[in-house]
């Protein structure tokens, strides 16, 4: 199975920090639901620096079921309860959901008209996306509370 190669990041230029282990995970499930997309949430904290500017730390990982209903392989969806179910979870660790993952099939790694209904003003969307069944790319996105998406580097860790 190829992996993706995240590009190393200067911290001053990253805004998400995710554990090597937990982006393992998410690409062994794209691998794994080919070919239909893959989807969970990204569990963690979000801290501001002095200049005001967001970081994201995601500490778990938690894959969810597709449950979308037709046309898994080019969209997806989570069940409210499954949502609901990590929440809880989440907050019983002090965490919070932080923003979600996902993978597309044969297409780019930036938001889709779904992916921009999915997500609400300041979640982060992982995308991982997969060419002919080998990684491609993976990219990571701010949804803004002005509306579009901001791109967030990404910087895995140890």
């Amino acid at each position: 199975m190829a992996h993706i190669t995240v590009p190393i990041l200067e911290p001053r230029d990253f805004n998400m920090k995710l554990f090597r282990r937990k982006f393992e995970i998410i690409q062994e499930q794209a691998f794994r639901e080919l070919p239909y997309e893959c989807c969970g949430l990204l569990v963690g904290i979000q801290e501001n620096d002095h200049r005001g500017n967001i970081e994201n730390i995601v500490y778990e990982v938690a894959p969810c079921r597709n449950c979308l209903y037709f046309g898994k392989e080019q969209g997806f969806e989570i069940a409210h309860q499954e949502y609901l179910d990590v929440e809880r979870e989440a907050a019983r660790y002090g965490f919070d959901i932080i923003g979600s993952y996902h993978s597309h099939i044969n297409s780019p790694a930036i938001p889709s008209l779904h992916d921009v209904d999915f997500a609400r003003s300041g979640h982060t969307l992982m995308i991982i996306a997969l060419m002919n069944g080998q990684p491609k790319e993976v990219t990571a996105w701010l949804r803004r509370e002005s509306g579009g998406f901001h791109q967030e580097p990404i910087r895995v860790v140890e």
